[in-house]
């Protein structure tokens, strides 16, 4: 009735983000609560539920993109047929296009340390931190500090400013916004 099979352990999950993609949910840093009431935390995994069942979550379902690198997940977000796997140095970029998830591309220095660093727009995905301003067009990523390969701020301008930084959108005007914390 589930659509999991009845030899596959049922597990309870507390985690810290989630995307929806492709009729699924996907689930990051996770505090597994396993059947036998022992606990499991995987701050580097993600579980997804089956086809339509946004709130089941079997043990078999764990997408792994990178294990024990000692980065915790922050932030999940979605946006054409990618998932990007936001860390607290590195982003992950994970194709969910066919029927089994892999890794596509990995960027060291473009992770976050707060969700509030990362906002969703209608053309794609924007986050900032200590590092700059990033831009995912569901192709590739782009420095928006950057111009025709020149930096338009100096690296020592952008650190004394940025701290931890809220990002926003304005759909209406099309503009990206980046507030110091």
């Amino acid at each position: 009735r589930t659509g999991v099979d009845d030899d596959v352990a049922a597990i309870k999950a507390n985690y810290a983000t989630a995307t929806i993609a492709g009729r699924r949910v996907y689930i990051g840093n996770v505090k597994i609560l396993n059947e036998d009431g022992s606990t499991e935390i995987k701050g580097d995994a993600m579980l997804k539920s089956p086809p339509n069942k946004f709130d089941i979550f079997p043990s078999s379902s764990i997408v792994e993109a990178s294990i024990s690198d000692g980065e915790s997940i922050v932030k999940l977000e979605t946006f054409a047929d990618r998932i990007l796997q936001f860390k607290q140095e590195t982003l992950y970029i994970i194709n969910i296009s066919q029927d089994i998830e892999f890794l596509e591309d990995v960027h060291k220095y473009k992770g976050v340390s707060h969700p509030s660093m990362v906002c969703k727009t209608d053309y794609g995905i924007v986050w900032a931190n200590k590092n700059g301003c990033f831009y995912f067009d569901g192709k590739q990523v782009s420095d928006l500090l950057q111009k025709d390969g020149r930096p338009m701020i100096k690296q020592s301008t952008w650190e004394s400013f940025i701290g931890t930084p809220l990002v926003g959108y304005l759909p209406k005007k099309k503009q990206i916004i980046v507030v110091a914390d």
